[in-house]
């Protein structure tokens, strides 16, 4: 497994905010309603699997898609607990139409459903010590560009004592020739605390 970050701090978020690279790294988009939201994770085009080539061409082509898939990865976890801790309400706009969430053993599908679970839950303040991603092998996800990725960390919702948590999403790429957008098509959510016995 490919690490792109471990202890998440905000300073660690700082230095990746003002980071340049040698391409326009990913961004995301905003809608007005009420103040400045994100809403998708948008990344540039990726790059196109050579059919034909020498192994370190393949092999160069490969550290790209990595390397794009980790910064989108880094990206979408600014976002997704941002959202998840602040504008809750917008949280579903994240996740494909059908998508999965399985949170502690609970299981949750479509975007109806998932916000009305979203809704549920008490106010939040997460905090992400460790994140981690791969691709996942096309042929794993009948040739839909999907990404794994791994977050833990602590919680605290209102009225509750912290949690140390584990998450794992599989982001999708919906691809179109100028851009990427990342969505979340399954999420799995558990406490990682220890029993006090």
């Amino acid at each position: 497994m490919r690490k792109c970050r471990s202890h998440w701090s905000q300073g660690d978020r700082e230095r990746h905010q003002r980071r340049s690279y040698y391409y326009e790294g990913p961004h995301t988009s905003h809608s007005s309603c009420g103040g400045r939201t994100r809403e998708e994770v948008v990344t540039p085009p990726l790059p196109e699997h050579a059919a034909v080539g020498s192994p370190m061409a393949m092999s160069v082509d490969f550290k790209t898609y990595v390397d794009q898939a980790c910064r989108a990865a880094e990206e979408f976890v600014n976002i997704y607990y941002e959202t998840m801790d602040k504008r809750r309400r917008a949280l579903t706009r994240l996740y494909l139409d059908k998508a999965t969430l399985i949170w502690n053993g609970n299981a949750v599908s479509g975007l109806d459903a998932l916000n009305n679970f979203f809704d549920t839950l008490p106010s939040s303040e997460f905090q992400v010590n460790m994140l981690d991603c791969q691709p996942v092998h096309e042929q794993a996800t009948q040739s839909q560009t999907t990404v794994l990725v791994v977050t833990s960390g602590t919680v605290k919702f209102d009225g509750n004592k912290q949690h140390y948590f584990n998450q794992n999403f599989l982001l999708t790429a919906q691809s179109t020739p100028n851009n990427t957008v990342w969505k979340i098509a399954s999420d799995c959510f558990r406490f990682q605390d220890w029993s006090s016995s």
